[in-house]
């Protein structure tokens, strides 16, 4: 995750724009993240600190929504998937895998 890109979805763009969360689907779940400038400030220190791509979404998704996806009971394929959802909800463009 430390290397991201300037891609963003379209979602991801007018979110920004309007500071407005970004919300998805994941296994019929629903999730919200922040706009980018919006997001926890322990978000920056996880990328500053060149922490793992978990503690990054983990850090963006925060503690409720966290446990939300654990339950969901996936396989690693499964969070990469994931963890891409994220990256671009939260304006990343790409999670880097």
């Amino acid at each position: 995750m430390a290397a991201t890109t300037t891609t963003k979805t379209t979602a991801a763009k007018k979110a920004e724009a309007t500071d407005a969360p970004t919300t998805f689907e994941f296994h019929d779940v629903e999730f919200t993240v922040p706009s980018a400038k919006k997001l926890p400030f322990k978000v920056l220190l996880a990328i500053e600190e060149d922490r793992s791509e978990v503690a990054i979404i983990q850090a963006i998704v925060g503690p409720t929504q966290w446990e939300t996806f654990l339950d969901l009971d996936t396989d690693i394929e499964g969070f990469e998937k994931f963890a891409q959802d994220v990256a671009e909800a939260a304006g990343f463009g790409d999670s880097g895998n």
